[in-house]
Order: structure tokens, then sequence, then C-alpha cells
């Protein structure tokens, strides 16, 4: 059945059925729409043709002496049908059968062909249908149908011809009562015998042979409601002219209206229309008047408050003048259907919420915090528990939202048997408590006793095609029930943070290592240099499974200078950690020999052009002198270095650039001669220090030099450990960066200049 079949119609507010709507709906749309008996055979057939294959059909009526009797026929054999103009109540054809026994009888040409050897067309193979036209036990007679297809029909086939019969039935008790009612209503005007003009018009409310076909009509509605019952569909008549409705007692009870006290006016029904709604369904009934179709959609209000979305679907009839006079229709309510379509599009933005949420979780504690900020807000819970497994055990990974002493349970949990965890993972799906003594009545060993802030539990198992990743515990403030929706969001948790957390166990995995990896290629200790203190720090970026390629070194002369090294190799990779380490090789075998800051630069970047890596290098070189704070300082692309001096004056020093290492083989690399007086403070960085997501570069090396200013000016205090002081300046540097998303590895290289000796300054990992 489509579309076209039924016409096209005005709309109001979204759709809610399916394209080309429902077979059903329209179906008895239809019928009911048909102005008399001639057309209701017509559109009973264009029914079935669409859904059982019909291609033929007649209709016999039941007279008052009990016979059938032919009123009508399409696409059958005219000799056939006119060969049964009657048929006995007690004759053993099929049509008499049906109304006798109130069932569908089906049949076979063959089967009355030995009977009616003169009918040639019995001959051919002709399935067909008898089903009785009921109201109430009444059978006002039969509907014959043939068709194409098996024999007896598919229930799903059975079940629409008995709808189609029983939506005839009424329909045409329907147009004979209101038939009745308007003879009825004509007799009694008066004038009309004698032949004298027609009365003005009256309000036809109170017509009492009216309201006699409104009581034949309803109780003529009885097999009808149970045709529509299913699908929660309810018919009207709407006499336009009068603002009068016929209504079943479904349509009325869908406006929350009371059967028993409804006065019939259309009035009534737009009372309980939202006052949202009000105006646009007022232009849509305007338009429907002039189109000949009504479709809308709206909300109601029922007397306790309570909102319901109907739909209904109409056509509209008009007089020989062209005025609008009925509007049937069939009206449903379609709450449930867009209250779970509400459900539908709400998970599906939580799980994408979630899902892009995870996405961006690199680490286990990342998947922790996406857990802790997005999850748990959106399922209205306030509590969480990881465990992940390990070497047979479900470890506790991270939690919020528990008390200490639940915590320490926690913990041991999962080395116990027969614990909720392991029970779900056994299980194969969440187990869900829905208060606390359910949950204790399953595990009543103390151990696992929840906390009393706590009153409803999900254990979520945690596996995937690999094998088991852990087990996740949702706990919520107060007792809950858990339903469908309940369910389905908690397995699309599961299946995204089981991936999640797998996926994050590799990167922590891979992060380790080459963390590892970078550590090995840094300097353990930084020699003794006198009469300065060195303190240095690495930290890697938060984000990026991969590390940098920064490094820092402190390169010692004979003569008891150093050159002091910051650098930064191009990406975040094995292959930038790789080529870092090959170039602090380098550089540390050129000061070995002899090279000094400006040579040391350009034997280092003629090293880098020779590995044919494709990388580049920033690298910021310092030549300190013995114990007379000569500074000689060569930059490659690199950030300049920071000194301060013992009145907390800071400058960032105006040292010449160069490109940085790897462009060229020739470049060359201009010296800054410096000095740094006892008290100072030089500070070389590499560009993740200062280059932030949150704040310009000026903004950064500002903030840098504020906490640095501020570190030297600081009030002095006896007996202090001036290099664990140099310490904690480094640590205040570092402290704001790389721990936050967006920010990039840093590493720090600090010197100040004293006049006494210091022993080997050791780097803090």
């Amino acid at each position: 059945m489509t579309a076209e079949d039924f016409g096209t119609s005005t709309e109001a507010g979204p759709r809610t059925g399916p394209p080309g709507g429902d077979p059903v709906r329209e179906g008895v749309l239809r019928l009911l729409a048909c102005p008399d008996p001639d057309s209701l055979l017509t559109t009973a057939l264009r029914i079935c043709r669409t859904g059982v294959g019909a291609y033929g059909g007649a209709v016999f009526l039941t007279d008052d002496d009990g016979w059938l009797r032919l009123t009508g026929y399409e696409g059958m054999d005219e000799e056939a049908v006119h060969r049964f103009p009657v048929v006995a109540p007690d004759s053993p054809l099929p049509a008499a059968v049906a109304v006798r026994e109130r069932r569908i009888v089906y049949g076979f040409s063959d089967d009355l062909a030995e009977r009616y050897p003169d009918l040639p067309t019995l001959r051919d193979a002709v399935r067909f249908a008898v089903v009785p036209l009921l109201v109430d036990e009444r059978a006002l007679g039969t509907l014959v149908v043939q068709y194409d297809g098996p024999l007896p029909l598919p229930p799903a086939d059975d079940r629409l011809l008995i709808m189609v019969a029983e939506v005839y039935a009424h329909r045409l008790e329907h147009l004979r009562a209101r038939e009745q009612a308007e003879r009825a209503e004509r007799a009694a005007e008066p004038g009309v015998r004698d032949g004298s003009a027609a009365p003005a018009s009256r309000d036809v409310r109170h017509d009492t042979d009216l309201h006699d076909f409104r009581r034949r009509s309803k109780s003529g509605r009885t097999r009808l409601d149970l045709a529509m019952s299913s699908g929660n569909i309810g018919s009207y008549e709407w006499d336009i002219p009068s603002g009068t409705v016929i209504a079943d007692e479904r349509t009325i009870r869908l406006f929350g209206l009371d059967p028993d006290r409804f006065d019939s006016l259309a009035e009534s029904f737009l009372r309980t229309i939202h006052p949202d709604d009000v105006e646009r369904i007022r232009t849509v009934l305007d338009e429907s008047l002039k189109t000949g179709e009504h479709h809308a959609a709206h909300r109601v209000v029922w007397p306790d408050g309570s909102v319901h979305w109907l739909e209904s679907k109409g056509t509209v009839q008009h007089t020989p003048t062209g005025e609008p006079r009925l509007l049937i229709g069939v009206i449903w309510d379609t709450t449930a259907q867009r209250e779970r379509a509400k459900r539908r599009e709400s998970r599906r933005e939580f799980v994408l919420n979630v899902t892009n949420s995870f996405a961006a979780a690199l680490t286990t504690q990342d998947v922790l915090d996406t857990m802790t900020e997005t999850v748990l807000p959106e399922l209205g819970a306030n509590a969480l528990a990881i465990h992940l497994e390990h070497e047979g055990r479900l470890l506790l990974a991270g939690a919020v939202g528990y008390p200490r002493e639940t915590l320490d349970r926690l913990r041991v949990m999962g080395s116990v048997d027969d614990n909720p965890m392991a029970e779900a993972l056994r299980a194969g799906h969440p187990l869900f408590f829905r208060n606390r003594a359910e949950y204790e009545a399953r595990f009543p060993d103390p151990r696992f006793r929840p906390a009393k802030a706590h009153g409803a539990y999900v254990f979520i198992p945690l596996t995937s095609a690999d094998g088991t990743v852990g087990s996740c515990l949702i706990s919520y403030a107060s007792p809950r029930e858990f339903g469908s929706d309940d369910q389905i969001v908690t397995a699309a948790i599961a299946g995204i943070l089981t991936q999640s957390l797998a996926r994050a166990r590799l990167s922590d995995l891979f992060r380790r290592r080459m963390t590892d990896l970078q550590e090995l290629m840094m300097p353990r200790a930084l020699p003794r240099l006198p009469g300065y203190e060195i303190a240095a720090r690495y930290v890697p970026a938060a984000e990026g499974m991969q590390v940098g390629g920064d490094w820092f070194d402190l390169l010692p002369r004979e003569d008891g200078g150093a050159s002091l090294v910051i650098g930064d190799v191009e990406g975040h990779s094995a292959q930038a950690a790789g080529v870092m380490g090959q170039l602090r090789t380098a550089l540390r075998a050129h000061a070995d020999d002899g090279y000094r800051a400006e040579h040391l630069m350009a034997r280092g970047n003629r090293t880098l052009w020779g590995l044919d890596t494709d990388r580049f290098a920033t690298c910021c070189i310092v030549d300190v002198s013995p114990r007379a704070g000569h500074l000689q300082i060569v930059r490659a692309g690199h950030p300049a270095p920071l000194q301060a001096e013992p009145d907390g004056a800071v400058r960032e020093l105006e040292v010449p650039g160069a490109l940085p290492l790897g462009y060229s083989p020739a470049d060359r690399y201009p010296v800054h001669h410096g000095q740094l007086e006892p008290g100072s403070v030089l500070v070389l960085y590499t560009d993740g220090l200062v280059d932030t997501p949150d704040r310009s570069y000026e903004e950064a090396v500002a903030a840098v030099s504020k906490r640095l200013s501020a570190w030297v000016t600081r009030p002095q205090h006896g007996g202090g450990d001036r290099a664990a002081d140099l310490e904690a300046l480094a640590d205040s540097l570092v402290s704001d960066g790389p721990a936050q998303p967006g920010y990039d590895d840093v590493a720090v290289l600090v010197v100040r200049r004293t006049s006494w000796g210091s022993g080997p300054a050791k780097m803090s990992r």
C-alpha cells in the first residue's frame, strides 16, 4: 500500500509514522471516507489488491428474509456473477457458509466446477475468499475477493481481509443509519409535504433524529473497535456546518474527555489542544477544508495535566455546491512512539558524546576522568570504581565517590573469591541491583559491603575479543528501577569503556617504554661545576603516546668551565627520540675534541645534516667560564635564555639567532657575550615552557620571568640547602605546563652562579 494509493495529504507537525503511512490506518481512513455504498466495494478491492493481490470481488447483502442478494461486483466474470443473483441462507455456497458460521471461507474454482459444469470460467484456476460483513454479531452480508496467492492466505493477509470487511460493514451500517435519519428529518420538516419552502437552518445538535442516528452509530462500532484497537485508532465524523462531531469512545478518550459527558461539539476537542499548538491546528484545519485532505500532529492536555501527542488523517467531503460538509478521519495516540524516539535520540546523543569523549582519552587516567566527568552525570550516578585485570586478578585502577573504608574494601575485593566483579564477568552481562537489600542478599560477605551513601549498583563486565579487560562498578545514591533503556545504555558504555581501556593500557605501556628510552638518553646526573649550582628537569607532554626530542646536557671542559646544551628535535616519535640521542652523543664527542659554543654548534649542524633524517632541531649552547661567570651563547632557532639578577630584574638575552640545525651544512652561528654575576640565575628551556594553548608567547615569557624574579628576591634563611632551593625553582617552572592537555614536552636547565663550589647536581625525574 503506497502513498499514491491514498492520494496526498496536508501535514502539520512532524510525521511519526513510517514513509508511505500505516496500511491499516490508511485503509480504515479510506473506507470510513466512502460517501455511499457503491464506493465501498471499489475502495475495499483497492486495499485488497495491494495487500493480498486481489483482482476482483463482489458483495452480497442480507435482506430481511435472510437471503443474500448480489449488490455489486468488479473484475469478475459476468456470466458467473449473474448466475448467482441471490443465495439462499441454507445454501452450501461459500457466501452462505460465511454468513452462517461467521468466519472466512476460502475456496477454489474446482470446488464449484463439478456442481456447475455449464460455467466455463470455473474451469480456470481461481482462488477466492469470502469474508462475512459483521456488525456486532449481525451479518450484513459477505465480501467475496478473488486473488492470486496461496490458499488459505498467510495470517497477516488473513487479518487484513478481516479488518477490511469489519470496517466495510461498519461504514455500510453507518451510511444506512444516516440515510434513515435524513429521511426522517425531511419527513418532519414543515412545508415539505405541501410543497412549501424548506425551513430556515436549525441547530442540528438538538435534532432528535440525528441523536438517534448517533446512538445507533455508536452501537454499531463494537466490531470496528475490535478491528482498530490493536492500532489504538479512533474514528470520527465532523459535521462542519453545525460543528458537531460523531466520534467513537476511543477518539473521545484520546482527547482526555469522558464519553458519557461528551457534548459532540468540535470546540470541545479544540479546547483540549495544547495552547502552543492551537493556532497551528486551526490553520491546518482551514487548509484541509480547501484541499480536501487532512493530516495533523498535535498535543492535547488531559484534565490531570498530562500531555499526549495525537496524529490524525482524514478526508473532507463537499456538498454539490462545493461547500465542505464532512471531515471523516481516524486518529491515534503517538505519545509512546514519540517518547521512544526521544529516548532513542537521547541515547544516541549520549553514546555519541561518550564516544567522542573517550576518543580523546589516551591514558588510563584519561579514561577514568572521562567516566567521572561525562558518564556519571549523564547516568545520574554518583560513584564509580574501575578494576583492571592483571595476571588473573582484578586490581583497583581508580575510584571516585566512595568513602575511605569502602575504597579499602574495593582494593581487596578483586582478590576474594565469588566477588561481584568476577560474577559479572562469569555471567557475561551487567548485574543490576535495585537496592541495598537485593545486593546484600546476593553478596552477604562483609568484605563486599557497599557504602551506606549508596542505594543501587551496577557491575559491568569489561571484556573484548582478546580477553578480560576488567570491571566497572557504578553506584547510585538511592534505590533505582532499571529499565530497558538502562540496559541498552549500560551495554553501550561497556563496549566503549572496554575498547578505551584496552587502547589506553597499550598507550600507557608504549608511552612508558618510550619515556624509559628517552630517560636513558638523558644524563642521569649533572657533573660538578665549581662556582655554579645547576638543576634540570624534563617532563613529557600530557597528550600523545609518543615522546618528543627535547634534551639537555652539561659538557665539562678541562679548564673547569663547561658547555650547557639544551635542544629540541622536531616531532614526537621514537625516531625523534633516536635522532635526539644521536645528536646529543655527537655533541658530547665534539666537546671532548675541544670545540666550544660556536664551532660545537656548527659540528652538531653538520652531524644532523649527515644523518639525512629530514628532521630539524633547535638548540642553544652556553659556554660558561670557570669561576669568572663569563658567557658565550649561540642559538639555532631556539628560544633565548632568561637571566635574572639578584635585585629581581629579569631579561630575555638578545642572542642573535640562526636557522635550526639540519637546514644547511654551511650555516654559521654568531656568538653573544654575557656575564653571570654571583647570585644571578640563567634559565635555558625548550619551547614547551612558553608555547602554550591558553596564552601568547609574550604572556608566557612574562609569567616565567615573574616567577623567576620572585624566587631570586625571596627572603633568605640561614642554614638552608641552596642546591635543594634551586631544585624547587626548577620544579616550580615546569609545574603548570605538560600535565595539562595541549602542552608540549618541556626541558629546563637552571644555572645559578655562586662564590663557592657545589657538589654534583642530580637530575630529579
